[in-house]
C-alpha cells in the first residue's frame, strides 16, 4: 500500500487517541531558536493537525501538508478558523510549497514514512537561509510490560506490523545522514492518561491495526481490552512517554557537548 493511504479511514479514531506533544518542547523552541508569532512554517505529514495546533496557537503561520483526504479534511474542520492555516494537499517530497518559502520545516511522528533523501532535498528547497528542519515524536519505553503486551497482539493478529514507528525510524545512520552527521536531540516529559476507549483507539489509529472488516478483528479489539484490565488503576493507565526532537546541531554546540561528556 502506497504509504499516503495507511491511515484512511482512521482519521477519527487518530484525532480522538493520539497525544499532543509535550509544551515544555514548544518553550524550549521560542527560547532557543525564537520561533514564534509571525514565523512561518511548514507541518509535512500534518495528518490530523496535533502539531499543527499547537503552533497555530503560538500565532504561527502553518503550511500543514498532508496527502491523505481522510486526515487532512480532519484537520480543515477543526483548524479552519486559525487565520494562520494553510491545508495543502502535497507529500514530504514534493511539497508544492515556493522556494525559500518558510522558516522552519516540522515533521512530527511522520518522518518514518518518508523518503529521507527526497524530502532533505525539498527541505533544502523551501527552507529560508538559516532555516531547521525538526523530527519529533512522542516516545515510550519499548521495554516496559505494557508494550511487550501490545507488540505480541499486533504480532499475532495483525500482519502488517513490522514495529513500532521508533524501531522504524531508527535504521542505521538514518538520521545522522539526513542532519549531515550533527544529530542533536533533545528530550521532554509528556506522559499520557489513558481510559479504556482512548487505549483502544490509541492502538486502532496505528497504520497496521485491524480494522472491522478484517476477519480477527473481534479478537484483537478483545485482547486489547484484557491487556487495558491488566495495566490499569482506577480506570486508567498512565503511561510515561516523550517528546522526543532531532535536529542539526551547531557545531559550537557539538563541540561544547563533547567537551561535557568528555569531563565526566
Amino acid at each position: 500500500m502506497d504509504n499516503t493511504q495507511k491511515f484512511s479511514g482512521k482519521a477519527q479514531v487518530y484525532r480522538q487517541s493520539r497525544p499532543s506533544y509535550s509544551q515544555e518542547l514548544f518553550t524550549y523552541l521560542q527560547q532557543v531558536f525564537g520561533l514564534g508569532q509571525g514565523n512561518v512554517v511548514a507541518d509535512v505529514g500534518s495528518g490530523t493537525g496535533i502539531l499543527t495546533r499547537q503552533l497555530l496557537e503560538m500565532g504561527i503561520n502553518v503550511f500543514a501538508v498532508e496527502p491523505n483526504l481522510d486526515m487532512r479534511l480532519i484537520a480543515e474542520q477543526d483548524l479552519s478558523d486559525f487565520a494562520g492555516f494553510v491545508s495543502v494537499d502535497a507529500t514530504a517530497e514534493q511539497t508544492t510549497l515556493a522556494e525559500k518559502s518558510v522558516d522552519y520545516v516540522f515533521a512530527a511522528s511522520a518522518f518514518h514514512w518518508f523518503d529521507p533523501d527526497a524530502f532533505k532535498a525539498e527541505c533544502e528547497r523551501i527552507l529560508k537561509p538559516g532555516g531547521r528542519v525538526f523530527l519529533i515524536w512522542n516516545e515510550a519505553d519499548l521495554d516496559e510490560g505494557i508494550q511487550q503486551g501490545r507488540r505480541a497482539i499486533y504480532e499475532k493478529y495483525a500482519p502488517k506490523f513490522v514495529g513500532f514507528s521508533r524501531e522504524r525510524k531508527e535504521k542505521p545512520g538514518i538520521e545522522e545522514k539526513f542532519f549531515d552527521g550533527k544529530l542533536d536531540e533533545k528530550h521532554f516529559p509528556n506522559p499520557i492518561i489513558y481510559n479504556r476507549e482512548r487505549f483502544i483507539g490509541r492502538a486502532l489509529s496505528s497504520s497496521y491495526a485491524l480494522t472491522k472488516s478484517d476477519e480477527h478483528y473481534a479478537e484483537f479489539q478483545s485482547e486489547l481490552n484484557r491487556l487495558f484490565d491488566d495495566f490499569a488503576v482506577d480506570g486508567v493507565i498512565t503511561e510515561a512517554q516523550e517528546t522526543v526532537m532531532y535536529f542539526k546541531a551547531d557545531p559550537a554546540l557539538l563541540q561544547q557537548k563533547m567537551q561535557t561528556s568528555d569531563s565526566k
